[in-house]
């Protein structure tokens, strides 16, 4: 008779094995705890419950960092992971309707939760303030929403006009690109109402007891939609500082025509973009020139810097952009013209409507004169020429934009390379959409979405520890790199005939 082997022996023992998903909690569960996130909601919201509100918040951020999903569906993948035994909560108390309860539990303390755990980050991994960058984006929902006060229809950045929306605004640290604020807002908000109530919103938190010692003074980015003369007042007397493009107007227009090429020629900037550095092919610097600008609103003014600056890939991109639009519009009108001379019109207003269809929305329109003509026996026509003067002053403004600040201390060069770094706050919207999946939503009251919205902000939040951490560490990845390392990480929980249980965790 042959002896058994170990495996024989083994399996003659093993009652039942299963595997259960470990994935990236070891690096995730750790920047969640230090972050206090139940602590700081126990200690706002007070619950008998079995399974306290503090730990129904860690599920959802757990959720929405491993595995998104709507609510009907996190009990479903909470039993193929380890997190119950880990979290010490059955996978019979994750049920759709609790989590709703809980979600509606939460709502009151959205902020407080949110400013509590953002503030610990800043202090326990501390970010550095000094400069944020501010945008807003939208997220679109399927579905009515009838009686929504949150989801309405505005302009869509999802190209989705058709659908309701949310805005969504944030701002993110610019050397750790953490996100340390956010607030929600109807889809229909216009961008120029948010600039004051943004800066208040920051004030605000900047003031919270456990940043005192900071004393924090930060420039705030922002595109031109946000930098108006509202938001420029209140930065003052607010005593922030604030960095942005600005639209171009007619005396935008003026303070940019005043720099003259040979100027710009004599003023270099040293900023390199990333993509360009190593390249061996020559690159065409900036150039850029300071004019003071003033700002005027209800009898006040207010004089602060003006960076006019010139770009080679944006004069580039500037002629490329206008022979194409007005190309368009010549072709429109050559058409519209044909077509009237083969029937006759006599409804000067149908013909008003024709052109104004073939002006409206394109760039062009101000390098063309237009003009409907009328012949002795009434008949309609439609004459139109290039502009040559309008023209060539527009294309001395080719690759030209302005930068404006109050932060007198920030040099040309401090301005253009503050400013370039606005794509961090936009690389965190790609996240909430793509990875976090703050859409497709399901769910139907505004306390609800507003109560996602945390967690998913909450989740982009230990997301971007995690990747400020491999950065200091000088490990070259990213926290999708990491999470999907991560990912096939298992448990192998095997049960045998004495009762003895045992783990074992798969090898990365």
């Amino acid at each position: 008779m042959t002896e058994r082997t170990m495996a024989e022996a083994f399996g003659d023992a093993l009652v039942s094995q299963t595997t259960r998903a470990v994935g990236a909690l070891p690096v995730i569960y750790p920047i969640m705890e230090s972050l206090g996130l139940r602590e700081i909601v126990n200690w706002l919201i007070r619950t008998r419950a079995d399974v306290d509100l503090g730990r129904i918040a860690e599920w959802l951020t757990l959720n929405r960092l491993l595995a998104p999903r709507p609510l009907c569906w996190v009990k479903r993948w909470a039993g193929g992971t380890i997190l119950p035994g880990f979290l010490g909560t059955p996978v019979s108390k994750l049920y759709d309707n609790r989590l709703g309860r809980a979600l509606d539990a939460l709502h009151p303390l959205l902020g407080e939760i949110w400013a509590g755990v953002a503030a610990r980050a800043i202090t326990t991994y501390e970010v550095d303030l000094s400069i944020v960058h501010w945008d807003i984006t939208s997220f679109f929902f399927e579905g009515e929403y009838t009686d929504s006060e949150l989801l309405r229809r505005g302009y869509s950045r999802d190209k989705r006009p058709d659908a309701k929306q949310a805005n969504l605004g944030m701002d993110v640290s610019d050397k750790d690109a953490i996100p340390f604020l956010y607030w929600l807002l109807p889809g229909n908000r216009q961008d120029n109402q948010t600039p004051v109530p943004h800066v208040k919103a920051l004030k605000a938190f900047l003031a919270r007891p456990e940043l005192a010692d900071l004393r924090l003074r930060p420039v705030i980015v922002s595109d031109c939609k946000m930098v108006t003369p509202e938001a420029v007042f209140a930065c003052h007397d607010h005593h922030l500082f604030y960095l942005g493009s600005l639209e171009h107007n007619d005396d935008v227009c003026a303070v940019m025509r005043s720099v003259s090429e040979q100027e710009l020629a004599a003023h270099e900037l040293h900023y390199q973009p990333k993509r360009q550095q190593g390249r061996k092919e020559p690159f065409t610097p900036y150039q850029g020139v300071f004019r003071p600008i003033t700002f005027t609103l209800d009898e006040r003014t207010v004089t602060d810097q003006a960076l006019v600056v010139w770009s080679a890939g944006k004069a580039r991109l500037d002629q490329q952009k206008g022979k194409t639009y007005l190309k368009r519009l010549l072709d429109d009108l050559a058409f519209k013209q044909s077509w009237m001379k083969k029937k006759r019109y006599t409804n000067r207003d149908y013909i008003v409507r024709c052109v104004d269809g073939a002006l409206r929305g394109n760039p062009a329109r101000q390098w063309v004169d237009v003009e409907i003509t009328a012949s002795p026996e009434g008949r309609l026509g439609l004459q139109f020429q290039i502009n040559r003067e309008r023209l060539a002053a527009a294309r001395t403004l080719a690759g030209k934009y302005i930068l404006v600040t109050n932060a007198r201390h920030l040099s040309a060069d401090d301005m253009l390379r503050i400013y370039k770094g606005q794509d961090k706050v936009e690389k965190a919207y790609r996240t909430t959409k793509g990875p976090l999946r703050v859409r497709p939503v399901f769910l139907h009251t505004d306390e609800r979405i507003e109560g996602l919205v945390l967690f998913t902000m909450l989740a982009l939040l230990v997301r971007s520890i995690l990747a400020l951490q491999c950065h200091r560490a000088g490990l070259p990845f990213t926290a999708d790199r990491v999470l999907a390392e991560f990912a096939p990480l298992d448990a192998i929980d095997s049960t045998f005939c004495d009762g003895s249980r045992r783990r074992v965790i798969s090898d990365l």
